[in-house]
C-alpha cells in the first residue's frame, strides 16, 4: 500500500498485489540502485549513463510509451491467437484494464471505483470501465 500523486497533486492509497510488490521489491533491489542520485525523486528511473537523463533521473513519458510500446510487441511474437494480440501497448490501456477488473471484482462498486481511480466524475468512472467491444459482443452470445 502506498500513497501516490496523481494530475492536480492528488493523492490516494494505491494497492499491489503480491506479484507486484516481488516485482517491485526486485527492481528496487537490483535496478533501481545503480541509478539513484541524491536529487531522485521519481521510482522509475533512467539509466546514469544516458545523455538524455533528466537531473532527477525520471523516466519521460516518451520513455515509458517506448517500454510498453515493446513489451506489447514481445507479447504478440509469442501469441498465436490474433484475438489475444495487445500491440499497441499504452499506459491507459493498463488503467482501462484495471478498471474494468476491479469494477467486476468489486460489482462495479462506485465508491471504492472513485477511490483507486482518482476520480469524483461517474462520466469517467463508466468511461474506464465499459467493457471494450469484443467482450460486450461475448456477453450478448452468451444469452
Amino acid at each position: 500500500m502506498q500513497r501516490v500523486k496523481g494530475k492536480g497533486n492528488t493523492e490516494r492509497t494505491v494497492f499491489l498485489s503480491v506479484d507486484a510488490r516481488l516485482a517491485l521489491a526486485d527492481y528496487l533491489e537490483k535496478e533501481r540502485e545503480q541509478d539513484v542520485t541524491l536529487e531522485t525523486k521519481a521510482l522509475f528511473l533512467s539509466a546514469k549513463g544516458l545523455p538524455a537523463r533528466k537531473p532527477d533521473g525520471r523516466l519521460s513519458p516518451r520513455s515509458i510509451n517506448g517500454i510498453l510500446d515493446q513489451i506489447g510487441r514481445w507479447h504478440d511474437a509469442e501469441v498465436p491467437d490474433p484475438i489475444r494480440k495487445i500491440s499497441p501497448l499504452r499506459p491507459h490501456d493498463l488503467r482501462h484494464t484495471f478498471a474494468f477488473r476491479l469494477a467486476q471484482e468489486t460489482g462495479a462498486d462506485a465508491y471504492e471505483l472513485e477511490r483507486r481511480l482518482g476520480h469524483r466524475s461517474q462520466r469517467y468512472i463508466q468511461r474506464y470501465t465499459n467493457p471494450p467491444e469484443e467482450l460486450a459482443a461475448q456477453y450478448v452470445e452468451e444469452f
